[in-house]
């Protein structure tokens, strides 16, 4: 299970994803002590008198959440801890949305819905709230509430360009989703290009504003970013967990939500890598060499590695180097929008090595069944693995 300061982070900078929030809420009403320390981070965090919370106003939208949960009996005092609780989460809402604006800025991360990422279309969230489907092929301008062209796409490429937009006097952050079977490419203001791999979230700015100490995105998936160098602005992806700071350079990042550890490759140039909050404990790359954080140990691993492995997806092949058997199933599911059910359990511990260049999925599975025997049966984009 993740640890619970793990997803105190998550839920403090808006990023915790819906499962996360239901573990977040049962650990805190395991027992007092948690509670007592939950409310502890939510003021450190805060450091700020709250001015617009409406309590009666986060009530009705307690009330609404107990309506579309799963309905069974809780006893009253049940009820009445969730309430507590759930109005403590309401209200960091109502305190992180006037906290904009500046480098310290915590840009709201309202991730898109599930309702859209289970969709096979790339979807673009607009800092004005307005949404926006892609096709990954075909040429088109993109244009904000107002009418404003904002970017533009060709083919598999969206452009964010410095010059387009009106507003240059604070950061605003734009939201782009890569569902599973599909990879895309971000031209962001500055020049630098990010390659999005499936299944991946990419919050960035619509432009990177000159009165910032840093340009900052943040990253949920795995993306590879050739960096324009600007050496008064460092260049960051923040992971939640994991900052990568940089000037100028090529380098490829693995963060999964449901990985357990973060994989920082370097390419190209040199990159710092540090646990968010604390750069004064920075880990230098080279490249060619990788700083893989453990979520759960809160531990850096840096090793040499070959950066072709890594970056082998942007070629639309598949490399798997010693990757147990649910590893490479949640590879495959995001490579090929499929989902697995598998009912061999005593394959999970298996180790696989191999390379599959652009091969479809039944082939794949028919490759690995020939070192480690199993049946499996497909039915629409659900795989079925038996014994």
């Amino acid at each position: 299970m993740i640890k619970s300061y793990l997803l105190i982070d998550k839920f403090l900078n808006r990023t915790i994803s819906f499962k996360e929030r239901k573990i977040l809420e049962k650990w805190v009403l395991e027992n007092e002590d948690n509670m007592v320390y939950f409310k502890t981070r939510i003021k450190e965090f805060s450091q700020c008198t709250l001015q617009d919370f409406d309590s009666d106003m986060a009530y009705q939208r307690f009330l609404k959440t107990l309506q579309s949960k799963e309905k069974n009996q809780r006893s009253f005092y049940t009820v009445f801890k969730y309430a507590a609780v759930f109005a403590v989460l309401l209200t960091i809402g109502f305190m992180t949305k006037n906290m904009l604006g500046g480098d310290n800025a915590i840009p709201p991360k309202e991730l898109i819905g599930n309702e859209i990422t289970k969709g096979s279309d790339i979807v673009v969230k607009l800092a004005d709230g307005s949404t926006k489907v892609l096709k990954s092929e075909g040429n088109e301008k993109i244009t904000d509430a107002k009418g404003n062209i904002i970017a533009n796409k060709g083919g598999n490429l969206l452009s964010f360009d410095k010059n387009n937009g009106l507003d240059n006097s604070k950061t605003i952050f734009n939201e782009i989703y890569i569902p599973y079977g599909q990879t895309f490419k971000l031209k962001l203001s500055d020049g630098t290009m990010v390659w999005l791999n499936a299944g991946s979230k990419l919050r960035f700015p619509q432009k990177f504003i000159d009165s910032d100490k840093s340009r900052i995105v943040y990253l949920e998936g795995e993306a590879f970013f050739e960096v324009t160098k600007n050496k008064d602005k460092p260049f960051v992806v923040n992971t939640n967990e994991v900052n990568v700071e940089v000037l100028g350079t090529k380098f490829n990042i693995s963060s999964y939500e449901t990985d357990s550890f973060i994989a920082t490759t370097l390419v190209e140039g040199s990159v710092s890598v540090y646990e968010t909050g604390t750069p004064e404990n920075a880990l230098l790359l080279k490249p060619s060499f990788q700083a893989s954080y453990d979520k759960f140990g809160n531990n850096f691993n840096k090793t040499k590695v070959d950066t072709d492995i890594y970056t082998a997806w942007m070629q639309n092949r598949l490399v798997v180097d010693n990757l147990k058997f649910s590893d490479m199933l949640a590879r495959l599911e995001r490579k090929y929008h499929v989902e697995f059910v598998n009912k061999a359990k005593h394959l999970n511990n298996k180790i696989y090595k191999g390379e599959f260049d652009n091969e479809d999925i039944e082939t794949i599975l028919r490759t690995i069944a020939l070192s480690t025997p199993f049946k499996y049966e497909i039915n629409k984009n659900i795989i079925t693995i038996t014994e």
